[in-house]
């Protein structure tokens, strides 16, 4: 939550509705929506670096049939994002263009990549705007060893109150201090019991219809396609 203790809007993979996922372009996007953080999704290309895509391919958003951790980031970065004037950006491209007043949520999809993309984010000065989230437990002990004082989220999807109260459960035992429960799963008595664990609870909106009761739980940030609707709900606008 904000230090006055609203829900944090968090644009989710760069605002896929309004701007091309995982791009540059996105970024300033959700900046403009009002989002408090942008989501990004990171992969290791063939030399270790790190790179924006949410797929293990980079097939639908560039057309080209690539496999992300089998392709040299030089590739990977000369090659056109679909319908956008950018090429498929590195981390360190993303960080390049993060406007002041935006943080970050890295997803590292593949959890091989969480170590260079700690390396890169302190390189650039910005590893205390970053929450650090994976669904791979031994990145989050990596998270946890080489930065211990940001956030490091566990990732799972749930779809029932029973299997997300489980989910907080393994988040606290991998070492996690924070989730994102799927909107299906959330409700105030998943956000207190988080909260009773230690652990920020976030969730990840996958509709608009599913975002009015989602803040109504009051989640410490809302994960969404729709961060200008968010904004404006939370805003009281």
């Amino acid at each position: 939550m904000t230090a006055d203790g609203r829900t944090l809007v968090i644009a989710h993979r760069t605002c896929p509705l309004d701007a091309p996922e995982n791009s540059r372009e996105g970024i300033a996007t959700a900046a403009r929506l009002g989002a408090d953080l942008v989501e990004i999704d990171v992969r290791p290309a063939r030399d270790g670096v790190p790179v924006l895509s949410h797929d293990t391919t980079v097939r639908r958003v560039t057309g080209r049939r690539r496999r992300v951790r089998w392709t040299a980031s030089t590739r990977l970065t000369g090659l056109a994002l679909l319908g956008a004037d950018e090429p498929l950006p590195s981390l360190a491209d993303a960080l390049a263009v993060l406007p002041d007043g935006l943080d970050l949520a890295v997803d590292v999809k593949d959890g091989r990549a969480m170590a260079a993309a700690i390396e890169v984010l302190a390189a650039h000065g910005m590893l205390d705007r970053a929450r650090l989230w994976s669904g791979d437990r031994r990145a989050v002990a990596v998270a946890d060893a080489e930065a211990p004082g940001g956030e490091r989220a566990f990732l799972r999807n749930t779809e029932t109150e029973a299997a997300a109260l489980a989910y907080l459960d393994d988040a606290v035992a991998v070492g996690a201090t924070a989730v994102s429960v799927m909107d299906v799963s959330l409700t105030p008595a998943v956000v207190a019991a988080g909260h009773e664990r230690g652990l920020t609870v976030h969730c990840w909106v996958r509709t608009l219809d599913a975002q009015a009761p989602v803040l109504a739980c009051r989640p410490d940030g809302v994960v969404t396609d729709f961060p200008a609707e968010a904004r404006r709900a939370i805003d009281g606008a």
